[in-house]
């Protein structure tokens, strides 16, 4: 039996029409995404992504718009993805944990490989 999803948030932050993707590292598949990650036990959702954030790209971002969730299941885990408009509020944006950043429009999302579990944002995002 698998074990309860993972709870993980992903923060979407926009400029004008574009909004911000990041790439991982080659080594953990090189996979664009949404920034953001694990929600800590005590943590709320918002404060998981405010310190997610800060501590993947160096900005403050406020919390905005609560937009979908996406369980996925990969083969060794599941995972429960929570997106939430961001805006960015401090700082200039550095990748500590990404080997690439983009801003695109979502019609634009078509040319990056995104992981699984954000491609059902990626659609929503490109419909809205």
């Amino acid at each position: 039996m698998m074990s309860a999803p993972i709870l993980v948030v992903a923060g979407v932050l926009t400029d004008g029409d574009k909004i911000l993707i990041t790439q991982r590292f080659d080594n953990e598949g090189g996979l664009w995404e949404f920034p953001g990650g694990k929600v800590e036990q005590g943590e709320s959702e918002p404060g998981a992504l405010v310190r997610e954030l800060w501590e993947e790209l160096g900005i403050k971002v406020k919390v905005g718009e609560y937009l979908t969730e996406t369980l996925h299941h990969y083969p060794a885990k599941s995972i429960l993805l929570k997106s939430y408009r961001c805006e960015l509020v401090e700082g200039d944006i550095a990748l500590h944990c990404h080997q690439a950043k983009a801003w695109i429009t979502p019609s634009e999302s078509d040319a990056y490989t995104f992981s699984d579990a954000d491609k059902p944002l990626v659609e929503l995002l490109k419909n809205k």
